[in-house]
């Protein structure tokens, strides 16, 4: 039987996580990464939990993954699903299905009680926005509707910049991170990368 004190543990650790390294979104709340909660999940179960992903459907225009969480005799106590539309960002012209794996791995942590602050974050539930447009703008062949939100390459541009940046660039740079980072327009997966990005450029500046 599951053990409740491990779900209380690994809830406390993923809460402390959002206290400690979570970033305020629009509204002042904090989002704690996939990443992070994932490296929470793994703490506190080790080998007694695992995370399994498969791809429920695929084709060129849209990537849906489902995750489960399991235990050892392969019950599942939680699960997640979602959905990436192909080349509605940069990163979904090139790694949809990572990404969809990644959203997907949230919602199941999420579905556990190992949210990212909420069930269905501010940026999740604007990504919902982001697909409709996305799905509009590919059914649509004219090359203005094609060439949608330049923040993409704005988003390539910033995470790049983190990589070898000063700390008066760095601090320079702050308000555009932001701006950035509570922007409708990226993905839960770009959001992710900008905040790693900045968070251990940080950290290599000691700042």
């Amino acid at each position: 039987m599951p053990d409740i004190k491990q779900f209380h543990s690994a809830m406390d650790l993923v809460a402390e996580l959002n206290k400690s390294h979570g970033v305020t979104q629009r509204g002042g709340k904090k989002y704690t990464m996939v990443a992070q909660r994932i490296e929470a999940f793994r703490l506190t179960f080790g080998g007694e939990y695992g995370i399994e992903t498969k791809i429920v459907h695929v084709d060129d225009r849209s990537v849906i993954v489902q995750c489960d969480i399991k235990d050892k005799d392969g019950f599942i106590v939680a699960s997640g699903i979602a959905e990436e539309i192909r080349g509605s960002t940069t990163v979904n012209k090139t790694s949809a299905v990572e990404n969809c794996h990644t959203s997907a791995a949230g919602r199941a942590l999420a579905m556990l009680g190992l949210s990212g602050g909420e069930f269905a974050s501010a940026n999740e539930m604007e990504a919902v926005g982001r697909k409709e447009q996305a799905l509009k703008a590919i059914a649509n062949t004219t090359p203005a509707a094609a060439a949608i939100i330049p923040i993409d390459e704005r988003v390539d541009t910033l995470i790049a910049f983190y990589e070898n940046c000063d700390a008066d660039k760095f601090a320079a740079a702050e308000n555009k991170y932001k701006k950035m980072i509570n922007s409708p327009d990226i993905t839960e997966y770009q959001y992710d990368q900008m905040v790693e990005a900045h968070d251990k450029r940080k950290l290599e500046l000691e700042l």
